[in-house]
């Protein structure tokens, strides 16, 4: 009785951890700031968001520049792809703030400023330029998911944890115990890649249509050789784990001792 109750715990503590650990990637990937301002060069070379870019700037400060709508768009265009210290700075908040905008986090308009606008069309005269506001709008159903993820991490991590004292506290085998901990990195793995990569990437942007939603895909997939790296880890780990539990498991059947008293009775009836 107490070896099926520490098995089943373990298996509840087991997917629930594993639960917590890919909602808390969930949570770097597609809704920390920081994280897409990191790769903000990378983010910015998505075609949709860099004609967004290019043409609000174009619309905005064409006339004041004395530059051709059309052509000042292509310069944009050519010049949010260089590596250039103060340009990626100024690419970088804007990431940040156009998804902070798109989570929820932020409720002003993300705008450009005349000081940032300088780097990015490479010429003073866009100090005089107004900011420039970008059409970037909150997705509800994001912040939804980003709230929902809020509580629904550290709760799980609670219940795994817990799940996983009572289990320990249970005496099980060594055999059960290992075998535990092998299912968690599986369940680890299998949450890391559909919590990691398969939601941000193909879940997430069908909630709106606009151009700024291919962030979280592109953050997503930019980190995705992390998460396979990481799930081949744990699922060789896991299986490796779970054969050797199996291993064990024979291991203290053949040393369990002979009743010898039982043997001994059998003799004397045998006589």
């Amino acid at each position: 009785m107490r070896r099926g109750l520490a098995g089943l715990l373990f298996l509840i503590a087991a997917a629930c951890l594993a639960l917590a650990a890919g909602g808390w990637w969930l949570q770097q990937v597609a809704f920390d700031t920081s994280t897409s301002a990191e790769v903000a060069d990378v983010i910015v070379r998505d075609p949709g968001i860099r004609n967004q870019l290019a043409t609000v700037i174009s619309a905005a400060a064409a006339d004041q520049l004395g530059i051709p709508a059309p052509e000042l768009a292509e310069l944009v265009n050519q010049y949010v792809a260089t590596d250039d210290p103060a340009l990626n700075t100024v690419l970088r908040q804007i990431v940040s703030d156009s998804h902070a905008r798109l989570i929820g986090e932020r409720d002003e308009p993300v705008q450009i400023t005349g000081a940032q606008l300088v780097p990015v069309v490479r010429t003073q005269l866009a100090l005089n330029i107004a900011p420039i506001t970008l059409p970037v709008q909150p997705v509800v159903a994001l912040e939804v998911v980003r709230v929902s993820l809020d509580w629904f991490v550290p709760l799980t991590a609670i219940v795994g944890a817990v799940a996983l004292l009572l289990a320990i506290v249970t005496h099980p085998r060594r055999a059960d115990a290992v075998f535990g901990i092998g299912t968690f990195l599986v369940f680890s793995a299998v949450a890391i890649i559909v919590l990691g990569w398969l939601v941000p990437v193909y879940v997430l942007p069908e909630a709106n249509r606009s151009e700024w939603m291919a962030l979280i895909p592109v953050v997503a997939k930019h980190y995705l050789p992390f998460v396979l790296g990481a799930a081949l880890a744990c699922v060789a780990a896991g299986v490796g784990l779970m054969i050797a539990s199996t291993t064990l498991g024979r291991r203290r059947q053949w040393r369990t001792p002979v009743d010898v008293s039982r043997y001994a009775e059998q003799r004397r009836w045998s006589r």
